[in-house]
């Protein structure tokens, strides 16, 4: 007759036999014991959705920065001396109207920007300064400065100012970028709206040309 197997595992490796508990009975015991003798459980969150938090997280900060540092690789950063040198460069580029002077750049000094930015400052000062010019000329009913005005704007938008693509960074520079200073304004209508402000404003209608001025004088 064979024997059982278990019986056989038991006699090649000997081990003590478990005393059999009391469920029920060993609850209240552990119940009846002061709190602080109960064992502390540690709290701790749920691994896999601090996990899926953490990669949202990290993903969102990739999908928003990868197309900044791809761009800010062919062109920057640059630290402030470097944009105010632009600055300076482009005010020998530039016109402004007669009786302006250009305004002083403030910049953080722990901050930086993309390649071309002091010129960037420059363009849009310098418009800035010819549409208020060209409110002035229309206050005193000065028609040579209005049309100068507007000339000149016409063609600072032309050669100096370029609309970014839809989407694209605040850092965005043109694939081919001028050798002269440039302003980049993002695809929201503002370069449109521009030049329907000045086309308003040689037709007799400057109360939006106005609020350009007024706004960043």
């Amino acid at each position: 007759m064979k024997r059982d197997p278990l019986n056989r595992l038991r006699e090649a490796n000997p081990a003590p036999v478990v005393p059999a508990v009391d469920g029920a009975d060993l609850f209240h015991r552990i119940v009846a014991l002061p709190h602080d003798a109960q064992p502390k459980r540690r709290m701790r969150p749920p691994r896999r959705a601090l996990v899926v938090a953490m990669a949202v997280a990290i993903g969102a900060i990739v999908a928003s920065t990868a197309y900044a540092i791809s761009n800010w690789a062919g062109s920057g950063p640059v630290e402030p001396p470097v944009t105010r040198h632009e600055y300076k460069v482009a005010q020998h580029q530039l016109t402004l109207p007669p009786g302006y002077t250009w305004p002083t750049l403030h910049i953080d000094p722990n901050s930086v920007t993309g390649v071309g930015a002091g010129g960037g400052h420059a363009v849009l000062a310098a418009q800035n300064a010819w549409e208020c010019y060209w409110v002035d000329a229309i206050k005193s009913d000065d028609t040579t400065a209005q049309h100068r005005a507007h000339a000149e704007l016409n063609a600072l938008l032309a050669r100096n100012v370029f609309v970014a693509p839809t989407g694209a960074p605040e850092n965005w520079t043109p694939p081919n970028p001028p050798k002269t200073p440039y302003a980049v304004l993002a695809d929201d209508g503002g370069y449109q709206g521009t030049q329907q402000a000045y086309a308003m404003a040689a037709a007799g209608h400057p109360q939006r040309l106005i609020r350009h001025c007024v706004a960043n004088r």
